[in-house]
């Protein structure tokens, strides 16, 4: 994602992030303008790949429509889903990313809690260590309830191996869906990436799913995933990888 921003003493300014999803993911432009064009290449490609989808194509169309609205109604700036429906449980899962300012709140209520609609940093927080903790006293921990599938939440700091300190929140939490009055039960993960150099931004990385059953493996899916997360440098070989855009 293409971004201006200033950078640490020695390296060229940022001009966007990229991370890695799973071969079996789908990829795909969310702008309602050029969405369900991009759904129905994708899922065309996939089914040339794996004939067996075939009696599947109109439900992962359905599928990935609903979840790229979502996302697109909550600001996110890239959108991966896995969706494997050839099961008798269907598995559905997405990544976002999204770009916010220092002074947004991060203080774990449902609303910063939508899949890729996220929390930002706090406000008057200079730098990245700054950002980083406020984010972490900002965000709040829930105790885990009697049944496995009720909501908790733990925070804690991570390294990302590219992007290095960030903060992060992850559990089972009520989500409220864009738009609606009412709340849906998710496995999510937030991982609260400063920005380089000064800026006051913080990308925010959401893995979410339904599979409450499937908390902790699925925990597991979106760290290994938010692991390859990296910001691109304007001197970046261009061939190193793609750049989402943003404004």
């Amino acid at each position: 994602m293409t971004v201006s921003s200033s950078a640490p003493s020695g390296t060229s300014p940022v001009r966007g992030v990229n991370i890695l999803v799973p071969s079996s993911w789908y990829e795909f432009d969310i702008h309602p303008a050029t969405r369900d064009a991009s759904i129905r290449e994708v899922v065309r490609e996939r089914v040339r790949e794996r004939p067996e989808l075939a009696d599947s194509r109109t439900a992962l169309i359905r599928t990935l429509t609903r979840t790229a609205d979502e996302a697109w109604q909550t600001g996110v700036l890239y959108f991966g889903a896995l969706a494997d429906l050839s099961d008798e449980a269907p598995l559905t899962a997405s990544v976002t990313i999204a770009v916010l300012e220092a002074d947004d709140r991060a203080d774990g209520t449902a609303d910063g809690d939508r899949p890729g609609g996220g929390a930002g940093g706090a406000g008057g927080a200079g730098g990245a260590g700054g950002n980083l903790a406020a984010l972490v006293a900002a965000l709040k921990p829930v105790a885990a309830g009697r049944r496995p599938t009720d909501p908790w939440r733990r925070i804690k700091l991570v390294e990302l191996p590219d992007a290095g300190s960030a903060a992060r929140s992850e559990g089972i939490d009520d989500i409220e869906l864009p738009d609606d009055d009412r709340t849906v039960r998710m496995v999510l993960m937030q991982t609260f990436v400063p920005f380089p150099g000064g800026d006051p931004r913080v990308a925010v990385i959401s893995g979410a799913t339904s599979q409450l059953a499937l908390a902790e493996p699925m925990l597991e899916l979106f760290d290994g995933i938010t692991e390859t997360f990296r910001f691109v440098y304007a001197d970046d070989d261009p061939s190193a990888g793609s750049a989402e855009k943003v404004s």
